[in-house]
């Protein structure tokens, strides 16, 4: 246990670093499908370098200060008898470390309660209404009550009031989360979540994956003709909704300003995408501090 949680804290520096790196360079950029492809690789990233080995001549102080962490809570797993006072102080900061695990998985179950109940609700509100089946193994289904639209997986959720008013703008947008398979995304920064909960970069990562999902959907309803202004408005008149499912891409999301804004933007700089190969520096301090290092002396 004591291991896994050691690489659980690594991953979750190396992806607060490398989030940190996507917000203040990239996260303005018009390149939707590529910094899409950016946070889905700093995930997979800041999950790899922990379990790479690196072999040096010597620890450097980054290393040392990492190891010294890594010792006090593998002491956790190793059962001491108090033989004395210095055995009780030992024994004493140990037992911090065993709350904070056990408060780290109290945390993962609470999640999982909150997911599952989450998922319960979701197919209870797919299976309920009435299917009707579109291109491409799509299913539509309509509900008769007012509910916001939605699209999970291959299934789009939507009122019949929405339907008859503004059916072909909203279909547009969900069928384009489906067609990029942006629910998939949002299972993995969920799974990530799950186990990185207390890292508040896994959690802004996911929301900018989100905005990233509804920049792509919007870009594809004004590319098929819509008219911006009006589509535009359509997202200020269903702003009022509210977003019930986190696994879910709900048409009427939060973050209305920037997608609004992000669709009056002009495009950006191909030469921009130059600005990635700056996480290289920033990827070799991280192997070097997180890495496995194996000392060669």
């Amino acid at each position: 246990m004591g291991v896994f949680f050691i690489y659980i804290l690594k991953s979750s520096v190396c992806l607060v670093l490398f989030y940190l790196f996507f917000r203040l360079l990239l996260s303005k950029e018009t390149f939707h499908r590529f910094n899409r492809m950016a946070l889905l690789g700093v995930l997979f990233f800041s999950l790899l370098i922990p379990c790479i080995e690196v072999t040096t001549r010597h620890q450097v102080e980054v290393q040392q200060a990492v190891l010294s962490i890594e010792q006090l809570l593998l002491m956790a797993e190793l059962e001491t008898t108090p033989a004395n006072v210095g055995a009780v102080q030992e024994t004493s900061a140990i037992s911090w470390v065993q709350i904070v695990l056990l408060v780290y998985w109290a945390g993962i179950l609470f999640l999982a309660c909150r997911n599952i109940y989450s998922l319960i609700c979701l197919f209870r509100l797919v299976h309920s209404g009435k299917h009707e089946k579109l291109e491409k193994g799509v299913t539509l289904v309509v509900h008769n009550q007012e509910i916001a639209p939605f699209s999970w997986m291959k299934y789009i959720v939507i009122s019949r009031k929405d339907l008859e008013e503004n059916g072909r703008e909203i279909l547009i947008h969900e069928m384009a989360h489906i067609h990029h398979r942006h629910s998939v995304d949002l299972l993995v920064a969920d799974i990530c979540i799950f186990f990185q909960w207390f890292n508040p970069g896994a959690w802004l990562l996911k929301q900018e994956l989100q905005n990233i999902h509804e920049y792509e959907a919007d870009e594809t309803v004004i590319n098929e003709g819509v008219n911006a202004k009006e589509y535009q408005l359509l997202l200020i008149k269903k702003a009022v909704g509210t977003r019930l499912y986190s696994m879910a891409n709900s048409f009427n999301h939060s973050k209305l300003k920037k997608r609004i804004t992000m669709m009056l933007k002009e495009k950006s700089n191909p030469w921009a995408r130059l600005k990635y190969l700056y996480v290289l520096p920033l990827a070799a301090i991280a192997v070097t501090a997180f890495a496995r290092p194996e000392i060669s002396e």
